[in-house]
């Protein structure tokens, strides 16, 4: 059986509910347009808590400089409730790593990051069928501060996975007012490594960018 847990940062740009188990780390590589490539690391804690870093820049593939990010982010996942057959998993979390151009004068990224976050979802485990819902809430420190919810749901099949996610991207006027909405596969091979390809911004809330496309791998293992 897959386990489920395997490089739950993100579902596809917004956060997973789920956190590592202890004495696991995860490596994680994205691939998103205009050359942009994210790293990420993070590791597992007491079943409870996530701690992460990433770093990366914006044209690193292609022509022209690349546009290193000034900082790098930081994630952090606290399990404040563990989920059982009644009750949800609630998640408290912290994430600065944004995507896309980052514009020091603005002090933010084209797609803004969570900030300070809390989310509640549900594993529903049907043998070899998952379905796994999330919502949340966030204050991002960007823009001089804004508010804004996501979700997303997963729906597990062996070792694939089918991701979609949402963001109505509330009170930014750099873009338009459709939000992002998200889709993507993901393909886990020996409960280890995964590949996965993403279709973002379908709405096109970024003129331009509609049904750009992302590459995510990664690899799981334990201390």
């Amino acid at each position: 059986m897959v386990v489920l847990f395997l490089l739950n940062l993100y579902i596809v740009d917004q956060p997973d509910i789920n956190i590592m188990e202890h004495g696991k780390y995860s490596l994680q590589l994205r691939f998103g347009p205009k050359g942009e490539i994210l790293g990420f690391g993070s590791i597992g804690l007491w079943n409870r808590l996530l701690l992460g870093m990433s770093y990366g820049a914006s044209n690193l593939i292609g022509a022209g400089n690349p546009g290193f990010y000034k900082y790098p982010g930081v994630q952090a996942r606290l399990a404040v409730l563990e989920p059982d057959l009644l009750l949800p998993s609630f998640i408290l979390g912290f994430d600065n790593q944004g995507y896309g151009e980052y514009d020091t004068g603005l002090e933010r990224y084209a797609i803004m990051s969570k900030g300070l976050y809390c989310q509640v979802g549900k594993n529903f485990d049907y043998t070899e069928f998952k379905i796994i819902p999330s919502f949340g809430i966030n204050y991002s420190f960007e823009q001089s501060g804004r508010i804004d919810i996501f979700g997303g749901i997963i729906f597990e099949i062996s070792s694939t996975q089918f991701l979609i996610d949402f963001t109505p991207n509330f009170n930014d006027d750099n873009y338009n007012d459709t939000g992002y909405l998200n889709t993507g596969l993901k393909f886990i091979f020996y409960e280890q490594l995964f590949f996965e390809f993403d279709l973002r911004d379908l709405l096109e809330n970024i003129e331009g960018q509609q049904l750009n496309r992302m590459i995510k791998i990664g690899y799981e293992d334990t201390f």
